[in-house]
């Protein structure tokens, strides 16, 4: 419904514009310095903004899909307009008006993360601090950092239980086993192949020259990575790479050599694209990656 509302308030912001400026046809001046417009000419005004705003949101409104419609119908559209058309003349009312409507859209996005959204006691919690007596700039910041940590915790805690849903997904368990059964493999296979504390697998088959690569490095780097299966998903004969900008395996991996190193990083799901993935780049939820890496150069 975005597109709508927006539409509307484009709508309404050119009508005003278009209806400002010097004296208009039909346009009377008293014997005052105020301009006014005729009755008649006001009233035409009037009924030409109320059907073009009309007839454009209509052309808009026809172009949503039957779910939309049925949940937004033109009666409670309508509702909508008269509360605001109905409101007193006043410039507080229509702040207030503003500020009410700022609100809601925080209520949906509260809705969004699972909190159920008391619209009376939201509204009471507001007047009473509203209209209290006084006020400073410490209790505003106090009042400000006290809802973003409640709604950072809310967002984390969201995420958690999204990302736990992903991960006991049937596709990225399959994914989680067949990369350890892959690191397993290599490891019987090459005793070379160690395991590091977060869990890459690495094998260093050259540390390099001078000091290792740290975070604040910028590396130039030759590289080919593939899943488990053999498929190539991306490779470079000369990549700017830091470990800070890269994922967590990957710049564990840089930060084992420097220039002229050579090694090859087994990197689990959780140390690269995590439950999400990269699904543009053919890599499924906690999918394993293999790098094999060479050092050309270290700034």
């Amino acid at each position: 419904m975005k597109k709508l509302i927006f539409g509307a308030a484009a709508i309404a912001a050119v009508a005003m514009a278009s209806c400002s400026g010097n004296k208009t046809a039909g346009a009377s001046e008293a014997d005052t310095d105020v301009f006014a417009v005729s009755a008649a000419t006001s009233d035409s005004v009037n009924q030409a903004f109320g059907n073009m705003v009309g007839a454009s949101i209509l052309s808009e409104y026809t172009r949503l899909d039957s779910a939309m419609k049925a949940e937004q119908p033109k009666s409670d559209i309508l509702k909508g307009v008269q509360y605001a058309m109905g409101a007193p003349e006043k410039p507080g009312v229509t702040v207030g008006m503003q500020i009410g409507l700022q609100m809601l859209g925080n209520v949906q996005r509260m809705r969004d993360l699972g909190i159920e959204p008391d619209r009376t006691a939201i509204l009471n919690a507001f007047k009473k601090t509203f209209m209290s007596d006084s006020s400073d700039a410490e209790g505003a910041r106090a009042a400000q950092m006290a809802y973003q940590m409640l709604m950072t915790r809310i967002q984390e805690e969201s995420k958690a239980f999204e990302d736990a849903k992903k991960a006991n997904a049937p596709e990225a368990l399959e994914n989680v086993a067949a990369g350890e059964k892959f690191l397993a493999a290599a490891m019987a296979a090459d005793p070379d192949v160690k395991v590091s504390e977060s869990g890459l697998g690495y094998k260093i088959e050259n540390e390099g020259e001078g000091e290792k690569i740290t975070r604040q490095n910028l590396a130039r780097v030759k590289y080919t990575g593939r899943l488990v299966d053999g498929t190539v998903f991306d490779s470079s004969d000369d990549a700017r790479l830091s470990p800070s900008g890269v994922v967590k395996g990957f710049g564990e991996g840089l930060q084992m050599l420097g220039k002229g190193g050579k090694a090859t990083l087994y990197i689990p799901g959780k140390l690269a694209y995590g439950v999400d993935g990269a699904p543009r780049a053919g890599i499924g939820p906690n999918a394993m990656l293999v790098f094999d890496i060479e050092i050309l150069d270290v700034n």
